[in-house]
């Protein structure tokens, strides 16, 4: 099921609404490529994609953090660490198949498919909606175009 965004999910920053946007589609892309028959090779690229935007992302919100002096910062610093390594296991046995054995998504294991999933709606749904709108308020007394 495609994730859209909506208004209940912007934290009132320009900027880390357009990274969640971004994470979004390519949660998306990745989503469609490991329900679909597309190489492996196709799926790594997104995999990777993902995987350097998110580092990419936190980083961004991180200073934002900083910026703002959220008293939550290295909580939510923990849990950014966290979700780095949730994808990393999750995508581990992605990277570990042998793809003259498995040249296409559509013959990866279930449970592969099903675990990376359900962690990235999760982390999506759960991390921005519970973790990230903690620090809105701060960001509503900035420009939207606040930047750190």
């Amino acid at each position: 099921m495609t994730i859209l965004w909506r208004d209940g999910l912007s934290v009132g920053n320009d900027w880390i609404d357009s990274d969640h946007q971004h994470l979004i589609a390519l949660i998306n892309t990745t989503q469609q490529a490991l329900t679909s028959d597309l190489p492996m090779a196709d799926l790594q690229k997104v995999i990777d994609e993902l995987r350097d935007y998110t580092h990419a992302h936190f980083a961004m919100e991180e200073r934002m953090m900083i910026t703002l002096s959220y008293a939550k910062y290295d909580l939510h610093k923990h849990a950014h660490l966290e979700l780095i390594e949730q994808l990393a296991q999750a995508t581990k046995p992605i990277q570990e198949i042998d793809q003259t054995q498995c040249p296409t998504t559509a013959r990866l294991p279930d449970g592969v498919r099903e675990n990376l999933i359900a962690l990235l709606r999760h982390w999506l749904l759960d991390h921005i909606v519970k973790e990230d709108m903690q620090y809105r308020p701060l960001l509503a007394e900035k420009p939207r175009s606040f930047a750190p």
